[in-house]
């Protein structure tokens, strides 16, 4: 996986400004600003990628003391950082390099379906997040079963990946989008995931379907927590 995200970093805002039909910095924005923090807020975007998400909440939360992103790839991070990033470091959902209780908000964008272990993952957000913290987490969300899945699994494996492969001159490119299908499509249901997010302590817990099949997880700190 990190192979694949590493070959394909230099195409992948161009990837994935096609693949959401140019809606990537209004989703973007909306997840900064439905979390309706003060502008001093601090916050961690995990599994960063190339930055997109904490350069919004940077533009969004203009008097923060501290934004981080963090993602395990050295070529993504690379990417972040050259893009204005201000605070980029090496970590994933197993281990978040900040301080228990520092964060008013943890964001992620398409990377809690690379966590081995949600339930361990779910616990770092958790102890990151000050006492009445929120989260948002954005994710792909295939359908079950059924013929809407079986459309989308040809449209994106079999027609997409090629399409985008060619259009971006890249056949990284291609196998991203093959990657993409077999690691949403593999990801666990909402239930679950919600599930999991009450079982560590979460309140406020609920799945909201965004479009397509973008979906988000949005929980809380109890404010009463230790």
């Amino acid at each position: 996986v990190m192979a694949i995200y590493g070959r394909s970093a230099a195409r992948y805002d161009r990837v994935n400004a096609v693949a959401s039909l140019g809606t990537s910095s209004w989703y973007r924005r909306r997840t900064v600003l439905s979390l309706e923090l003060a502008s001093d807020a601090t916050l961690v975007d995990v599994g960063c990628g190339t930055g997109m998400l904490a350069l919004a909440a940077q533009r969004y939360l203009p008097d923060s003391p501290s934004i981080v992103a963090v993602d395990p790839c050295p070529e993504m991070r690379a990417l972040a950082g050259a893009a204005g990033v201000r605070d980029v470091r090496d970590g994933t959902f197993a281990s978040i390099p900040v301080e228990d209780g520092s964060r008013d908000a943890v964001v992620s964008g398409y990377a809690i379906r690379y966590a081995t272990d949600l339930d361990h993952a779910f616990r770092e957000i958790h102890r990151v997040l000050r006492p009445g913290g929120r989260m948002v987490i954005l994710e792909m969300v295939a359908p079950r079963s059924g013929w809407r899945r079986s459309v989308m699994a040809h449209g994106i494996r079999d027609l997409g990946a090629p399409v985008l492969g060619m259009l971006c001159g890249s056949r990284a490119v291609r196998d991203l989008m093959r990657h993409f299908w077999d690691s949403v499509s593999s990801f666990a249901s909402p239930d679950v995931v919600t599930g999991r997010l009450r079982a560590v302590g979460f309140e406020d817990v609920e799945y909201r379907h965004v479009g397509g099949l973008l979906g988000e997880f949005r929980a809380t700190r109890p404010a009463e927590s230790a």
